[in-house]
């Protein structure tokens, strides 16, 4: 799927190469859509700690940097890994798995850019920033995806999240050009499942920043 993409790559290609038989498959997942929707979630999970190493340095001194970085990275993956190609004529499910997946550290980076007064929003509005942020994301990058608009796009759709936040002009443009730190190579754990991350399971990331 990965190198292919979803629709080219056969169940038949799928068993052979984890060396399973082509009925076993069915024990596990009820269809190759049931499969890519599961494989969604850990790739999201691997590029959320992705992001998370590579913006490390910026947590605590320049918390609007974090996010405009992690946009950038994450457009950026998308539009370069043929999977992601597949998921993006399906938005709803992107924007759903990715709002989930990663919510801990996108509502813990908008309440650190609040508290440090770099974003001009009420706490309790934080949840909500976090879903229109997605679903900004998911809309830009499908539409570089389609064709719709060149790659370069994406800083202009992080420049709009900076906007929404209250960063002004010259600020944004700053943060949407600079050099992007090096990031991590994947490490896939294809094991995640989102309906037992702990992240997930313990009440709402807003109620642990609180």
């Amino acid at each position: 799927m990965s190198r292919r993409g979803v629709d080219a790559a056969t169940i038949q290609e799928i068993t052979e190469q984890a060396d399973i038989g082509f009925g076993t498959f069915y024990n596990y997942f009820l269809s190759k859509q049931d499969l890519a929707a599961k494989v969604l979630d850990c790739m999201l999970n691997d590029l959320a700690k992705r992001n998370d190493l590579a913006t490390m340095p910026y947590k605590h001194t320049d918390p609007a940097r974090v996010q405009v970085f992690s946009a950038r990275m994450t457009i950026r993956e998308a539009v370069n890994e043929p999977m992601w190609h597949w998921w993006i004529q399906r938005p709803d499910l992107l924007a759903d798995r990715m709002r989930e997946c990663h919510m801990p550290f996108g509502l813990r980076d908008i309440y650190l850019a609040i508290r440090a007064g770099a974003f001009h929003l009420q706490e309790s509005d934080a949840e909500s920033v976090w879903g229109q942020t997605v679903w900004l994301m998911v809309g830009g990058m499908r539409d570089i995806i389609l064709g719709y608009e060149r790659s370069g796009h994406e800083r202009l759709i992080a420049d709009l999240l900076m906007r929404v936040v209250g960063i002004p002009p010259a600020i944004a443009l700053e943060l949407t050009t600079a050099p992007l730190p090096n990031y991590p190579p994947p490490n896939i754990d294809f094991s995640y499942d989102i309906t037992i991350d702990p992240a997930l399971k313990k009440g709402s990331a807003s109620q642990k920043f609180q």
